[in-house]
């Protein structure tokens, strides 16, 4: 990262100013969203009722059913901004959390010693692919978790091993927001099970392990019991499980996430040119590449080609690798800068109209895509009968779709219950 330091733009300045404008337009984009209006619903519920409910409200069919709202803590800051200042506050969260995907990454990139030309090919190319699921959903803040914990075991693996003492404090806040929490977890085992052959190697020349076998042992011991921590505890830290292998596991064959990537879909373009990508740049590459890195690139790679709801952090995971290895194409042809086989800056004034000008679009689009999300959303949800059902003040049981019932729970509720909705884990078969 030489040269970000000082009053004077540089490359490296331009590296974030490509990657967050593309974080934070990806994150801008209106994309429908039919379970944030049932996300909205249990919030307001919190707050009204000042409790984390363990049953079903909401439905008549399955009212006081066994309910694990195991996202609550999200749910409650969604409802509240949304209370405020409506689909701009949902918006709002939307720019932070993009912001600090785009940030981390950029950081991490350049922390690996990426060049400035292969950290914006990667990074923005990452982003893009990861941008179908920056939406509104409690999944977009395991997202940024993820990439978090990937940063804490970066900085571990650069020797500032005390870093990883946040893990556990990642997972507390994790496990209230998404069931993704089970990935902190595992990237955890899994930097402990790479460091293996490294601790082999310094136990034979005579060395101090490092990191610590017993200190990984105690960050992982500590962070499963801050998964403890939550409204439902042992049972809120199994509930993730129960979609694999568990109760809930049937929910695979009917909802579209836990299907493969349809490649002929557009929304998975940049996930296909990234895998093919990484393909052509590894073939090409001489350079070698780490045990974690490799581990990364073949876990995630495996679970994205299974289910696409792993997009985002199969192409968050694999960027950093990817960058490398195209750093190491670069210098071998003589580009160690943006295009410079001489290694010199871009002018100053080059610089500064090149982020000015992303700063403006950025600027520009972020209100312009505002004005479209209330347009997105009423072109397909039953506005007018809600309306009419209020001002007729309608009374009996509702019959609904599930796709309709977040949307309808979050309109008519405690008025009227609805029939079904898109909680799978409350609804059943």
């Amino acid at each position: 990262m030489q040269g970000t330091l000082g009053g004077r733009l540089c490359v490296e300045h331009l590296v974030w100013a490509v990657i967050l404008f593309t974080g934070i337009t990806s994150a801008a984009t209106p994309r429908r969203t039919y379970d944030v209006w049932w996300h909205l619903a249990a919030g307001r519920y919190i707050v009204t009722e000042r409790e984390i409910p363990h049953e079903d409200p909401f439905t008549y069919t399955r009212e006081g059913e066994e309910w694990t709202a195991h996202e609550w803590a999200w749910e409650v800051p969604m409802f509240l901004v949304f209370d405020r200042w409506g689909h701009a506050g949902l918006l709002g969260l939307r720019l932070v959390l993009g912001a600090l995907i785009a940030g981390m990454l950029t950081w991490l990139l350049l922390k690996r010693g990426a060049t400035p030309l292969a950290a914006i090919a990667a990074g923005t190319l990452a982003i893009l692919a990861a941008r179908p699921l920056l939406n509104d959903r409690p999944q977009n803040v395991t997202t940024v978790l993820f990439l978090a914990m990937i940063c804490l075991i970066e900085m571990s693996r650069q020797g500032r091993h005390r870093w990883l003492y946040a893990a556990p404090l990642l997972m507390v806040v994790w496990v209230n927001v998404h069931g993704g929490f089970v990935y902190g977890i595992g990237l955890l085992g899994l930097y402990a099970l790479c460091c293996t052959p490294r601790w082999l190697q310094q136990r034979r020349a005579g060395e101090a392990l490092r990191p610590g076998p017993t200190f990984l042992a105690l960050v992982i011991v500590l962070s499963l019991a801050a998964c403890v921590l939550n409204p439902n505890g042992l049972a809120g830290m199994a509930y993730p499980l129960g979609y694999v292998v568990g109760e809930y596991a049937w929910y695979q064959t009917v909802v579209q996430e836990y299907k493969s990537p349809d490649f002929s879909n557009a929304a998975f373009t940049f996930l296909a040119l990234m895998i093919v990508g990484a393909a052509v740049i590894f073939a090409a590459s001489r350079q070698g590449a780490g045990a974690w890195d490799l581990a990364l690139l073949a876990i995630f790679l495996f679970t994205v080609l299974k289910w696409r709801r792993n997009t985002a952090l199969f192409a968050l995971a694999v960027a950093p690798l990817m960058a490398l290895q195209l750093t190491a194409i670069l210098r071998s042809v003589g580009l160690d800068s943006l295009g410079r086989s001489d290694g010199r800056q871009p002018s100053q004034l080059v610089l500064a109209a090149i982020i000015g000008a992303l700063t403006i679009a950025a600027v520009v689009f972020v209100p312009s895509a505002l004005g479209n999300v209330e347009k997105l959303f009423s072109e397909d949800m039953p506005d007018e009968c809600v309306a009419y059902i209020e001002r007729e003040e309608l009374s009996g049981r509702m019959f609904n779709t599930d796709r309709w019932g977040g949307y309808l729970m979050w309109k008519l509720y405690p008025e009227h219950q609805v029939f079904i909705d898109g909680r799978a884990d409350v609804m059943g078969r």
